[in-house]
């Protein structure tokens, strides 16, 4: 069994521990992306060129785009080799938040930022495409975090989202993503299911529009 395949698994054990989450991803951010790369983690990729075609087809020029739980700046990276996007970052990490800001990519990134926690930082806007790869995954948020994205985005905003197969099976969240409390936020447009994700498993992609009218 690889090192790179064992640090993913060791990740994967911190559901409801934010700062146990938050103290692994520190220590590990400057070999993240050779890990991840390892084991053959596209979903950064696929989301890049995700946002690229909701940007293309429902955009306009002044779309902006909010990569919640950013890690190292993959999504932003492959981003801007699409187009000239405007992307405002986060993570719970701030090591991982540093790397991010070393790529370039985005106007603003902040570590320390809890997406378990239902409120919108107050440093941030709300934003025409919200994209979250990698985060809903074994022992790092609950389907309930879906609720905190949808915040970040503008009305009639688009949400997209990854899910690992095991982490959408273990925790339901297909369940939550198509129950009222969802529905009374945002409507589920459609869905990408099994996706290409990690070596291990495909995940499915989700992709939300947020209730109400642009301003």
């Amino acid at each position: 069994m690889s090192n790179s395949f064992t640090n993913i698994k060791q990740s994967h054990v911190f559901f409801d521990d934010a700062s146990g989450l938050k103290n692994y991803y520190e220590d590990w951010a400057t070999r993240y992306d050779v890990d991840l790369a390892d084991q053959k983690w596209v979903a950064p990729r696929v989301a890049a060129n995700f946002v690229h075609f909701l940007a293309s087809a429902y955009g306009t020029r002044e779309t902006t785009i909010f990569d919640a739980g950013c890690g190292t700046g993959l999504v932003g990276t492959f981003l801007q080799t699409l187009g000239n996007y405007v992307i405002d970052g986060v993570d719970l990490s701030e090591n991982m938040a540093a790397e991010a800001v070393k790529t370039n990519a985005y106007r603003k990134v902040y570590g320390g930022v809890d997406l378990s926690e239902p409120v919108r930082d107050e440093r941030l806007d709300q934003y025409g495409i919200v994209v979250s790869s990698g985060v809903f995954t074994l022992g790092h948020v609950r389907p309930t975090a879906l609720r905190t994205l949808i915040e970040y985005a503008r009305p009639n905003g688009l949400i997209l989202v990854s899910t690992r197969g095991s982490y959408a099976t273990e925790t339901g969240f297909e369940d939550f993503a198509r129950s009222r409390e969802i529905g009374e936020l945002a409507s589920l447009e459609f869905t990408v299911k099994n996706a290409n994700y990690i070596a291990e498993e495909g995940a499915d992609y989700w992709v939300f529009r947020k209730l109400g009218k642009a301003q």
